[in-house]
Order: structure tokens, then C-alpha cells, then sequence
């Protein structure tokens, strides 16, 4: 009996058909990991937002401060003249630092290099998920940050407290721990006092309909397609980014407009004020 062998083109059939079963099934793959991720960031972001809650238990019902001391101390490189950010105020809630870190971008975080400190002070300044701060800790005259009562959460189930976040539109990986509302920009002009971050390009203290950076501002959107939102309440859940601004004229919008970006149209349905009023920005 003979034994027979595969001829060259059934060797190069089998390898087509493996090569086409391997692009219908990698794609599926990567959504399976990435869905597992998300899972994963929204427990994390769950697990924030309840930290949050549970200091403001034990602080008379106050809501976290952006930053516990000034921005000028914050700002500094010397660690021992820094002040810190929310993400050291509620850590007694967590002790894990790791949570800072959404699973589907990794720790990209580089501003203080490789010492002994750099990754816990790299999540005191950039954690992956930011903080309403103009809202629930305004930044008063670029300064200090102001405290709010979760009492004057009019709406707490509709109310954003913590999204995962990019550092403006410099870096989509990088995050930061404060993150910008649509219709925000245009917000701070008649509060002399509230100031807002902006790194200079247009659209960056705001949303807008151009481009997912401009759009996104500090709110990251891109990697999930929606924003990962952590509410008053406590709850946490996937927005896209039309929910995540609804309120506003996000989606016609454009940068660099009178208002660089998006207005607030319907406080009603504006989710990143407390009291669905802009009383929060006059002091």
C-alpha cells in the first residue's frame, strides 16, 4: 500500500482557507479583548467613583477637591513642593494606584522618568480617568480649587463625576485628572474667576465636531467609542460621545468659532452641571 502525500496545491488551499478563517476570526478576537477591557474600565471607574463618595462621607458630604493645595505647588517637579490632585485625596478609599490606568491604553505616563516615585506621582498628575473639576471643584483664579457639597447635586443620577480622559489634544494615550465639559469654554468668560484648561490649540478647552482630539477634548472618547462616566449617584456607564453632550450643540459645532467649539443650548439635559444652572461658576 502506498502512502500518498498532499500535492503542492492542496497545501496552498489549506493555507488559504486557514489565512481566511484568520482574517474573519482576529478581528473578532480583538473586539472579545477589548470588550473585556471596557468591562473592566467601567468596574474601575465604578470602583473611583465610590471611593469619591465614600470621602465625601466622612468630609461633611463634600465633594473631592480637584486639587488639594495650590496649582503653583502642584506644578512644581520637585516632589516635595507638590500639592496633590484628587487622585492622593480618595486614594485611602482605593490604596491602589493601579486603578489610574485604563486597562485598554496601559500606563503611558512618562513626565517624571524612571525613579523609585515616578509611577505613583505620574498618577497623581495624569491618571486615565479625570475628574468634572469645573463643575464639582471649580479652579478658582488658576489656583485653588473650590469645594462643592454632593448635596448640591440637584440631579446625582445625571450628573457626571469621573470619565476616562486624555491629556487635552497633545496626547491621546496620556491622561489627565482634569477633564473638560462640552460647552465649558464659552461657560468661563462671564465668571471672571473660573478658569479652564486649554493647551493652546483650538477646540482644546472644548468640544467640537472636528476631529475626535477637538472633540473629545479631556473626555477620552476614541479608544471605546464613548466615554466611560462615573456619576454623582455612583453608577458608571458607557456614553457615546452625542450623549456624553447632550445639552449642547455638539455635532455642528466647530473649532475655532466665537465660542472655539460647543455651547450649552438646554441646561435640562446638560449632564456635567450639579444644579442644572451655571450658579456653580459665581463665586
Amino acid at each position: 500500500m502506498r502512502n500518498r502525500a498532499f500535492t503542492l496545491i492542496e497545501l496552498l488551499v489549506v493555507i488559504a482557507i486557514i489565512a481566511i478563517l484568520a482574517a474573519i476570526l482576529f478581528p473578532v478576537f480583538a473586539q472579545a479583548k477589548l470588550a473585556a477591557k471596557k468591562a473592566s474600565s467601567i468596574s474601575q471607574n465604578k470602583q473611583i467613583t465610590l471611593a469619591g463618595i465614600m470621602y465625601g462621607s466622612d468630609v461633611d458630604d463634600m465633594l473631592p477637591l480637584s486639587v488639594s493645595g495650590r496649582w503653583q505647588d502642584l506644578n512644581q517637579a520637585t516632589p516635595g513642593l507638590r500639592s496633590n490632585t484628587w487622585v492622593w485625596i480618595v486614594q485611602p478609599y482605593m490604596k491602589n494606584l493601579q486603578m489610574m490606568v485604563d486597562p485598554a491604553v496601559g500606563d503611558t505616563n512618562v513626565e517624571f522618568g524612571s525613579g523609585p516615585n515616578s509611577w505613583s506621582y505620574n498618577q497623581n498628575r495624569h491618571p486615565q480617568y479625570g475628574y468634572n473639576y469645573l463643575f464639582l471643584s471649580p479652579w478658582y483664579n488658576c489656583d485653588y480649587a473650590l469645594g462643592r457639597s454632593f448635596t448640591a447635586a440637584i440631579k446625582p443620577a445625571e450628573a457626571v463625576m469621573f470619565t476616562t480622559s486624555q491629556v487635552f489634544t497633545v496626547n491621546d494615550r496620556v491622561g489627565y485628572y482634569a477633564s473638560n465639559a462640552p460647552g465649558a469654554w464659552p461657560l468661563t468668560a462671564p465668571a471672571p474667576f473660573a478658569c479652564i484648561w486649554w493647551d493652546g490649540s483650538p477646540g482644546s478647552g472644548n468640544w467640537s465636531a472636528g476631529g475626535v482630539k477637538v472633540i473629545t477634548s479631556s473626555c477620552r472618547v476614541k479608544t471605546y467609542n464613548g466615554a466611560i462616566i462615573g456619576f454623582v449617584d455612583g453608577h458608571t456607564k458607557l456614553l457615546k460621545a452625542g450623549a456624553a453632550a447632550a445639552g449642547t450643540d455638539f455635532g455642528t459645532a466647530v473649532p475655532g468659532g466665537s465660542a472655539d467649539g460647543a455651547v450649552i443650548t438646554d441646561m435640562t439635559k446638560y449632564l456635567w452641571s450639579l444644579d442644572g444652572t451655571t450658579a456653580d461658576l459665581v463665586f
